[in-house]
């Protein structure tokens, strides 16, 4: 493996901070104060940043600066519309993976917690942290290497949007059942089935999340989302 560069492993830290919600959506992110808080010069955060641009993470605007992209219904609706494609593709690849237990054997053990964790409130970080830990591992599983790379490139903004579906029990509950029933079918070897299951689980995510940014609309009318 290649190592990674002060600018990689920076642009690493901030989409984690984006993703965990410690830099909120249409934060600026100041140059000069992200340099003082991870101790670095300017030069690798900007290449950071610019990085994170391409990720759709951060929106870089003349005269402007650096923010954290705004989450949408647009980009939700569009992201969602392709990933359900490919994770659909991803479940049908590991089902008629002959090696697929190598893959299902990392996750076994996480997905068969689901269930009890998802119904437990306070649980809510360690069930989404989970469940992101889970899909990536599948990714990660894949031989075709350009489904994977592919799936990789919308972790990152995906997982937002993925935070905000699964926040009330209730969507958990739904989300591990579904899981629950996409690892059976992947290793049984039923790829329609599982094709269909990973496709209506992500776009079950999609529809959740959606509900999420419309709630808030509603209790901000004036930054709408």
């Amino acid at each position: 493996m290649l190592s990674q560069t002060l600018s990689d492993r920076i642009a690493a830290t901030i989409a984690e901070r984006i993703v965990e919600g410690h830099y909120a959506p249409g934060q600026r992110l100041v140059e000069s104060n992200l340099a003082k808080q991870l101790n670095v010069s300017h030069g690798p955060i900007r290449d950071a940043l610019r990085w994170l641009q391409h990720s759709g993470l951060v929106t870089i605007a003349a005269f402007k600066g650096a923010q954290v992209t705004e989450l949408s219904e647009r980009e939700l609706e569009e992201i969602y519309e392709v990933r359900a494609s490919l994770v659909g593709l991803r479940a049908r690849w590991l089902a008629e993976d002959p090696a697929r237990e190598k893959v299902l054997t990392e996750v076994e053990e996480l997905i068969s917690q689901f269930s009890t964790m998802a119904k437990v409130p306070a649980k809510k970080k360690m069930y989404i942290a989970m469940a992101l830990s889970v899909s990536q591992t599948l990714t990660e599983g894949l031989s075709n290497r350009w489904l994977r790379s592919t799936l990789k490139a919308l972790t990152l903004q995906t997982s937002r949007y993925t935070r905000m579906a699964l926040d009330s029990v209730d969507r958990r509950i739904v989300s591990a059942k579904m899981w629950e029933e996409l690892f059976v079918a992947i290793r049984e070897g039923r790829a329609q089935e599982a094709q269909t299951l990973a496709s209506s689980l992500s776009l079950s995510t999609r529809e959740a999340a959606r509900q999420s940014l419309r709630a808030l609309n509603q209790k901000n009318p004036t930054k709408k989302i």
